[in-house]
Formats: structure tokens, C-alpha cells, sequence
């Protein structure tokens, strides 16, 4: 058995429909450019905030000197915050443009799953757990972040 959508969620599949009838996804899936254009929004945002969440990370765990963590990841927040605001928008308008190649493809479930887990991780437990154990917190956000990438990245080849 798969683990698609279509097999863990058959009951979402009206959705799905919603979804593809929707007059922004048919522009988004019949202008040629538009799909182009939002998956490189999309992937300049994910250097954005996976850089940016890297560079905390990498304080944290002793590799960069200089700034305290509390300084980094000050200065960095508006970018984390940023760029995970571009990522959702443009991942949902990539989703709108053709969602049944999402509804039935085993890579999109785990990367939505890693991304509410990381999402979710990054944003309520990762403060606490870094402040008593930064070194796992940071490699626990790093392994997060990359299963989301990696996932991303197989919904193309699977």
C-alpha cells in the first residue's frame, strides 16, 4: 500500500476537487509562466529561512562565534518569520495549481507532515529545549528542517 492521500485520506478527496476548480489554481496551472515563478519564490524563500535558521543552529552548537545566541537569533527573526510566510503562500498557490499530483503522490504526505512538526517544533518547544540542551535543540530543528527539504524535494521523483 502507498502512503498517499488518496489511501490515508480518501475522504479529502472533494477537497482536492475544491482545490483544482479554484480560479487561481486553473490560472496557475494554464499560464505558463506562473508555475515557474512561484516555484522560485518558493525556493529563494526556502534559502531564506532555512539559512537563516541554519546560521541560529550553528550558533548554537558552539560553530559560530562572535554574537550570543539571543543576539542572532534576534536579528535573524524577521527573516525565519518572513521566509515561512513566503514558503506557505507559495506552497499553497504550487498546491492550487495541480492537487491531485499532490493528492496522489507518496512524498507530499510526509513533507506536510515534517512541516507542521517542524513548524510547530521551531516555534513553541525549540526555545525551551535550547536553553537547557542547545546542541540537541539545534540538531533536532536541523534534522526537522532537512526531512521537510528532502520530502520537498521527492515530490518531483516519486
Amino acid at each position: 500500500m502507498s502512503y498517499t492521500f488518496e489511501n490515508i485520506f480518501p475522504s479529502l478527496k472533494p477537497f482536492f476537487q475544491w482545490c483544482a476548480e479554484t480560479r487561481i489554481g486553473i490560472y496557475i496551472h494554464t499560464v505558463t509562466w506562473a508555475f515557474p515563478l512561484i516555484e522560485t519564490i518558493h525556493i529563494l524563500a526556502l534559502v531564506v529561512l532555512l539559512g537563516s535558521i541554519l546560521l541560529v543552529n550553528l550558533r548554537m552548537c558552539g560553530i559560530l562565534r562572535g554574537w550570543s545566541v539571543a543576539q542572532i537569533r534576534g536579528t535573524l527573526k524577521p527573516f525565519i518569520l518572513a521566509g515561512l510566510a513566503a514558503i506557505l503562500i507559495t506552497g499553497i498557490l504550487l498546491f492550487l495549481s495541480d492537487p491531485f499530483k499532490y493528492y496522489f503522490n507518496e512524498a507530499f504526505g510526509p513533507k506536510i507532515f515534517y512541516l507542521v512538526l517542524a513548524i510547530l517544533y521551531q516555534f513553541t518547544l525549540f526555545g525551551r529545549a535550547a536553553s537547557v540542551w542547545p546542541k540537541l535543540a539545534a540538531c533536532l530543528s536541523f534534522a526537522l528542517w532537512f526531512a521537510v527539504g528532502a520530502a520537498g524535494r521527492a515530490i518531483g521523483w516519486v
